[in-house]
């Protein structure tokens, strides 16, 4: 008897190691993790060269730069340029702590985008972020018809990056 108790408690022990582990509330779990909610509003303007302006647009680029670093130290959470494509396109990456900080971009580098826009078309305009924040940013953006993708629930960002 006891070498049967013995086998059935291996054997059960040894099935309870592949089951899986009882499921903790989504909350619980963040916390105690390097994880937090995402709540990062993001810009995605893609950019079209006109044609004979390429020098003249990637001339305007450092002068965003420069006045990002500047200014928005306290709201920009990431900001870049990928391109020019050999087709002519440019994307800025940029993300920002809420609408607010975005708003403030705009004012901070309204001058050079102005500039650049002599030089480029924006072709497509990405706005992404918690669906609160982006309903204060549909006014200021209407002129540039963006597309507005809410963030879906329970999205994560990492609390050290």
């Amino acid at each position: 008897m006891k070498l049967f108790l013995l086998i059935l408690t291996s054997v059960l022990a040894s099935v309870a190691a592949f089951l899986p582990a009882p499921a903790m509330k989504r909350d619980s779990a963040l916390k105690m993790s390097e994880w937090e909610p995402d709540n990062i509003v993001t810009l995605v303007p893609k950019f079209k060269i006109k044609d004979g302006m390429r020098a003249q647009y990637i001339e305007t680029l450092p002068k965003f730069m420069e006045l990002v670093e500047a200014n928005e130290k306290d709201s920009c959470v990431f900001y870049g340029f990928v391109g020019p494509t050999e087709d002519g396109y440019v994307i800025c990456r940029e993300g920002y702590n809420s609408a607010e900080g975005l708003l403030k971009h705009l004012d901070n580098v309204g001058d050079v985008l102005n500039e650049a826009l002599q030089y480029a078309d924006i072709v497509d305009l990405m706005v992404q972020g918690p669906g609160e924040e982006l309903e204060k940013l549909k006014e200021a953006l209407a002129a540039f018809g963006p597309t507005y993708y809410p963030l879906a629930p329970g999205a994560i960002r990492n609390k050290s990056n």
